[in-house]
């Protein structure tokens, strides 16, 4: 019985160390080392899981690159993120390093996450232009995640990194028909422009000129056939009820009396106006609701900010109060309030201080 009760202990404690040994704790931002700080190179790998041979090639590629058009690219591979969010984590290790120059923000992040199974690019403002989401997303289906998926992991990075390369040289690439119709375009042809430049302005002027005839045109009494008169500002106040009337001294709506000077039969036209800061009130139905809006918290190329909207009637009293998000800044010319730049220079210990806003793309395998 004591033999029994010893194997089963020896058993559990086997277990326990197997369960030990295969957990992996989740990388963290601040313990994954910065290659240009370490020994001013451009590639981390905590996982051990590339070849020194295609650290190298990588290294030696990126340096290049990075002479030739000052674009700057990290390639990181770690073990796992235990569930927390890939692009998340790569826009801030990005902005954490400072990848990319600071004036032009020109970075890129190429992160592989081993036992997660996913690849992530991360790509900094001023790349954006040139590589959008979707044109990102075509170099990892085309170039990364077959190989992956045959389980050439040094072969995936290595063509993955080196077709961004070639897209931030002006290089063709290939990919797949979906992603490239996703970011190119078809000239419009020149016939069509010339036409569009000489239908607009004539639409444009046919419909003002019909809603200024329908307004204005004579009418006739349609109880004595007579000319009818429009009425003047001041003479038709008087035939207004008070709800038009405030409706006109907003500028919302416009308002004609025609009457007849035979038999004083009159009627009254609606012109709503084409801009107006004013519109319809959800809760008595008139063009006397308007809208104001006060920042709570500006927006940022970083987070979102924040708005109180208030709505209220001007006739009624309906008034309504929510707050909306304010989307964050898609564009920046400066990277200056990048809390997590990684300082001076490119060339010397350090990134260039980039930063970005969540542009690239992921895919797992």
């Amino acid at each position: 019985m004591m033999r029994i009760l010893i194997c089963r202990n020896w058993l559990l404690a086997l277990i326990l160390c197997a369960a030990a040994g295969s957990y992996v704790r989740a990388e963290r931002l601040e313990e994954i080392p910065n290659p240009k700080v370490r020994d001013n190179t451009w590639v981390t790998d905590l996982s051990g899981r590339l070849q020194p041979e295609t650290v190298q090639q990588l290294n030696s590629f990126i340096a290049q690159l990075e002479r030739e058009t000052t674009a700057e690219m990290a390639v990181v591979v770690i073990r796992s993120l235990d569930g927390q969010p890939e692009r998340e984590f790569a826009v801030d290790l990005l902005r954490r390093w400072g990848v990319g120059k600071r004036e032009t923000n020109n970075g890129l992040l190429f992160l592989w996450v081993v036992d997660d199974r996913r690849v992530v690019v991360e790509v900094g403002y001023g790349l954006e232009p040139i590589l959008p989401d979707g044109k990102v997303g075509g170099i990892l289906d085309r170039y990364v995640i077959p190989h992956f998926k045959a389980e050439e992991f040094d072969a995936g990075v290595l063509e993955g990194v080196r077709a961004l390369g070639a897209v931030i040289r002006s290089e063709p690439i290939e990919l797949p028909p979906a992603n490239v119709q996703s970011y190119e375009h078809e000239e419009t042809p020149l016939g069509l422009i010339l036409l569009l430049i000489g239908i607009v302005p004539v639409g444009i002027g046919s419909v003002v000129g019909y809603r200024q005839w329908r307004r204005y045109h004579k009418r006739t009494c349609p109880e004595c056939g007579a000319t009818m008169l429009r009425l003047s500002e001041k003479d038709e106040d008087e035939l207004l009820d008070q709800v038009k009337q405030l409706e006109e001294s907003l500028g919302s709506v416009d308002y004609d009396i025609w009457k007849c000077p035979g038999c004083s039969h009159h009627f009254t036209l609606r012109y709503p106006k084409w801009f107006s800061r004013y519109g319809k009130c959800p809760q008595c139905g008139n063009r006397t609701c308007s809208e104001t809006e006060e920042t709570l918290r500006e927006a940022t190329m970083y987070q979102t900010g924040l708005a109180e909207v208030t709505e209220q009637c001007a006739f009624c009293n309906y008034r309504r109060v929510y707050r909306r998000t304010i989307p964050r800044i898609s564009t920046s010319s400066s990277s200056s309030e990048g809390g997590w730049s990684g300082g001076g220079g490119g060339s010397g210990g350090s990134f260039g201080g980039g930063s970005s806003g969540g542009g690239g793309a992921s895919r797992g395998y």
